[in-house]
């Protein structure tokens, strides 16, 4: 059968319509036209750093007895304080504890003294214990997060003749976490 040319001038125009939105819908609709089919989405946040140390001085910090006053010194040790030190560092932290002398007014006979730390309610250390000699900073390091509670002692000898008066110093204790 033949169709005639004017029958087919007037269906070929709609059938070409028909057919471009035909295929410019496949092509709209295929799958490389889609985004992807799959996304990432990045998290983040930040856990903030809870070190922290406290030392509350013990009743033989303000108590400490000098001598002095011509009989030999004796090596003296005490406890001075209570740590509290927490931190939230799974690898922990570093303790340092200054040391140094205990001086009156004048300054002429100062007594050193040397720091450690022991486990709260641990033993009281032995002069083996003090082994970083006076003016140098003693550093302990913990290799966990959590609550650290320490003894702090100190030790000194005064000498035989010790100048009258009363004498002072201070400890400085300070923490970082680790790295």
């Amino acid at each position: 059968m033949v169709i005639p040319w004017s029958v087919l001038s007037l269906i070929l125009p709609n059938y070409l319509i028909a057919s471009g939105l035909f295929i410019g819908a496949t092509a709209a609709f295929s799958s490389t036209a889609f985004a992807d089919t799959t996304a990432n989405v990045q998290l983040s946040g930040t856990v903030a750093s809870t070190l922290a140390i406290t030392a509350t001085a013990t009743a033989g910090a303000t108590a400490l007895n000098l001598q002095g006053t011509g009989t030999t010194g004796v090596q003296t040790i005490v406890q001075v304080a209570d740590l509290a030190i927490d931190t939230n560092n799974s690898t922990g932290y570093t303790l340092t504890v200054s040391s140094g002398n205990l001086v009156n007014g004048t300054a002429t006979t100062p007594i050193a003294y040397q720091v450690t730390t022991v486990a709260d309610g641990g033993t009281t250390p032995v002069a083996g214990g003090f082994t970083v000699d006076s003016g140098i900073n003693y550093t302990v390091a913990s290799n966990a997060a959590g609550s650290a509670p320490k003894d702090l002692y100190m030790m000194y000898t005064p000498a035989q003749y010790q100048d009258p008066g009363t004498y002072t110093g201070t400890i400085t204790v300070s923490v970082v976490d680790n790295s």
